[in-house]
């Protein structure tokens, strides 16, 4: 994920946060830049990096919230807030590759908690 971004990832929460208790075959951790920094744009994001099984295979995204300045970024069209969903594709033993899907709507409000980089 940071090379196709470009950029250090860090983990939000502890490790033991991101597995799951109740016999779900997966995970789900909060993922972030570096804070903002400087005088500019100060752009940042952070994301949810989750994985399920789905038919035995692993299914690997990351829904990613933009940052400037502390307000979340989206597109113009979405009223209820934007995320970009980047997926995984291919194996994960023998490799594979992270793509930009595309820009979704946060039309249910799933993602309504990241309004701001880390809560703030």
């Amino acid at each position: 994920m940071s090379t196709f971004l470009q950029e250090p990832v860090f983990l939000a929460e502890p490790i033991e946060k991101c597995l799951f208790d109740d016999g779900f075959d997966g995970f789900s951790c909060l993922i972030r830049s570096s804070p903002p920094a400087g005088n500019g744009f100060q752009l940042c994001w952070e994301g949810v990096l989750g994985m399920q099984l789905i038919d035995g295979k692993p299914d690997v995204s990351v829904s990613l919230f933009l940052y400037s300045r502390n307000h979340r970024l989206g597109m113009m069209n979405h009223t209820d807030g934007s995320y970009l969903e980047i997926v995984y594709e291919g194996s994960l033993e023998n490799g594979g590759q992270w793509t930009t899907l595309e820009w979704l709507e946060d039309g249910f409000g799933e993602f309504l908690a990241y309004d701001s980089y880390g809560g703030q």
